[in-house]
């Protein structure tokens, strides 16, 4: 740290530049997140039991090479700690990646016109799919560290 006094004999503040950065990168790559898999991707999970199934849309709210945080309004079927289920990441309306993940964490939620679960999972690690979100994770960890802002983006880009 820098103890050298300014006039007033007060400590003057070193900004660190590389925390910076990475909080910036951060920002950018949870934005990106949001767009991408609430406006472009449709992520739904798909749960069986007690002879039915159901396919619900999910709300993804973080992504990292090891696991993922989705939100689910009103589930028919909730999710249990342990459970391990399938989610669908469509890119087109006809294909979608199918991931496998163990439920770690489930939390409820409340919001003013909302409410349902929050859960955290792993990505098993095992399944051909995992190799290729991470490279997808990888991909958004990059933009987001090279990406650059328009200050004056056009009215309906989506």
């Amino acid at each position: 740290m820098d103890h050298r006094k300014s006039k007033d004999k007060s400590e003057k503040q070193i900004i660190d530049l590389n925390n910076y950065r990475k909080e910036r990168d951060e920002e950018r790559r949870r934005e990106y997140e949001r767009v991408l898999f609430n406006r472009i991707l449709g992520v739904y999970s798909y749960a069986e039991g007690a002879g039915k199934s159901s396919l619900n849309h999910v709300e993804v709210l973080d992504v990292s090479f090891s696991g993922l945080r989705f939100r689910e309004d009103k589930p028919e079927l909730p999710l249990r700690v342990g459970q391990k289920v399938a989610l669908r990441f469509y890119f087109t309306p006809s294909s979608y990646l199918r991931v496998v993940i163990d439920v770690k964490r489930v939390t409820k939620f409340k919001d003013e016109d909302r409410h349902g679960y929050d859960y955290g999972c792993e990505i098993d690690p095992a399944t051909k799919s995992a190799e290729v979100l991470k490279s997808f994770v990888g991909f958004m960890y990059k933009y987001a560290e090279t990406a650059c802002n328009d200050e004056n983006p056009p009215p309906n880009f989506y």
